[in-house]
């Protein structure tokens, strides 16, 4: 009868491994025979060969089987041992302890004197069982732990423990948000405004939707999200949807099987996704993802499993969703270019960043931080370049900003102070007072500047109207009352046809 492994996750025990010619439980009964415990010389030979001191016990604690090897550990007669309490080689043995839990206990120390000094052992303790399930006995293997060859392992195995974290933290850097709130530069009401609605929004589970311009820092305020989450220190990947060809989307994003398709890689490929597992998934520029990939990526948040190409199992996933866009989405849906269920599913929350345009006071702020960026916080803007910069509409928005002022430091000649001769001509351009030329209109206050930029919109927007103050008054967004005080201060005269 052979004897099987514990269904407990156990490593296979000792019956397991051997052919033997007598079941455990009969050996009490033919002790001349117990010795010869393997079944032919051929495995009693490997069991001798092999570094590993192995040994076996029956439920009455009576040594049934011991290898050269294990022997020369107790510097022990083999066949004097045979049929002799295991207590009499190993007084502190826990065989008992062992067969009665049922439980393995491995790699454990056991110490042991020998004629050469104290001598310590690994061991692992394993039950053996019947084929019946019961236990019919213990087995014991043991190695020394201070050979040269387990020195030379367990430096193998330090060197290998030094390469999985040295690639664990560089896994961990990669996948990292670099940016959080204080990184979102600026003292407006607007931008105060957004950060705190951020805040609030980093406190659930719930997808977070964010619209903004071009260059207007969502991908600033998406890391700042993950940062303020409760998934602070789990995995942030970014997937910028415009910068993947349709042919690779789906083998980006959920992964591939080895031999998936012509061209895989032979040990396949974790997507993007598998790899936010924990954290957060910033889906950037989602308005540009292909159709069929988003409805498998409807799937895949609704679910929360991946499926990788070529493959019919799935993998679980945990990730909080964040998606950007400068696109209108509703537009999209109406065009066909984007799914509706979609839409809903990533919009439970949404957050608006605003344009810099709609914040002009935090220039000189994003200013001054950009100059301490490139080593140059020596160097300032003149009043008339910063009024300048305040009235451009900035399509670029800060991206744009930041353009602005590296290439007018360039530009400086080693000036202390930058003014409008080094501004890009389409920001000179933007309003009268900010001519090149040497002028009158040059030394005008701010004060001044603002008043005759409202005259001129004022009327502007009169002449748009035929003159008619209440038409214009709703569209500038004041009384009629305010317009008429404004066109008296401002000297506006109704002009004649």
């Amino acid at each position: 009868m052979k004897a099987s492994a514990a269904k407990t996750g156990a490593p296979a025990s000792l019956e397991d491994c051997l052919p033997i010619r007598y079941c455990f439980s009969d050996m009490a009964d033919k002790p001349s025979l117990v010795h010869r415990f393997p079944a032919d010389s051929m495995t009693e030979l490997l069991l001798d060969t092999i570094p590993i001191g192995v040994l076996f016990c029956d439920r009455n604690n009576t040594v049934r089987y011991i290898n050269k090897t294990y022997a020369g550990y107790l510097e022990v007669d083999r066949e004097a041992v045979i049929g002799r309490p295991i207590t009499d080689l190993i007084p502190t043995t826990r065989s008992q302890i062992v067969m009665k839990s049922g439980v393995p206990e491995l790699t454990s120390t056991c110490r042991i004197t020998r004629s050469d000094g104290q001598v310590t052992l690994i061991v692992n303790r394993l039950p053996v069982r019947g084929e019946d399930g019961h236990i019919v006995g213990f087995a014991s293997q043991s190695i020394i732990a201070d050979t040269d060859e387990l020195k030379e392992l367990a430096e193998k195995i330090r060197q290998l423990d030094k390469k999985v974290v040295f690639y664990r933290r560089r896994m961990q850097s990669a996948l990292s948000a670099f940016y959080s709130l204080q990184n979102i530069i600026g003292e407006s009401e607007a931008i105060a405004r957004a950060k705190k609605r951020l805040s609030l929004y980093a406190r659930g589970d719930a997808p977070l939707l964010i619209l903004g311009e071009t260059g207007s820092g969502k991908e600033l305020f998406a890391s700042a999200f993950h940062q303020e989450s409760d998934r602070a220190d789990g995995p942030f990947v970014c997937i910028n949807s415009a910068s993947i060809p349709p042919e690779l989307f789906e083998s980006e994003l959920f992964g591939y099987m080895p031999g998936a398709f012509s061209g895989a890689h032979k040990d396949g490929k974790v997507g993007q996704v598998e790899l936010a597992d924990g954290g957060t998934l910033f889906l950037d520029e989602i308005g540009d993802m292909p159709l069929q990939i988003q409805s498998k990526l409807l799937r895949v948040i609704e679910d929360k499993h991946v499926f990788r190409l070529g493959s019919s199992k799935p993998n679980r996933v945990d990730f909080r969703l964040v998606a950007a866009t400068h696109k209108d989405l509703k537009k999209a849906i109406q065009k066909n270019l984007f799914r509706e269920d979609l839409y809903y599913r990533i919009s439970s929350l949404v957050l608006h960043v605003p344009p810099l345009r709609d914040r002009v006071e935090d220039i000189p702020v994003l200013v001054s931080h950009f100059l301490g960026k490139m080593n140059r916080s020596s160097l300032e803007f003149s009043r008339k370049a910063l009024e300048a910069m305040s009235r451009y509409p900035w399509p670029g928005n800060v991206r744009e900003l930041r353009n602005v002022v590296s290439s007018a430091v360039t530009l400086c000649g080693g000036k202390s102070v930058l003014d409008v001769a080094e501004l890009p001509p389409e920001i000179v351009a933007c309003g009268p007072f900010c001519r090149m030329e040497e002028t009158e209109d040059e030394q005008r206050s701010l004060a001044q500047a603002t008043h005759a930029s409202e005259y001129n919109a004022i009327v502007a927007a009169l002449r748009k109207n035929g003159w008619n103050m209440a038409d214009t008054a709703r569209k500038l967004g004041i009384s009629r009352a305010t317009l008429y005080k404004k066109a008296a201060k401002l000297g506006i005269a109704r002009e004649k046809a």
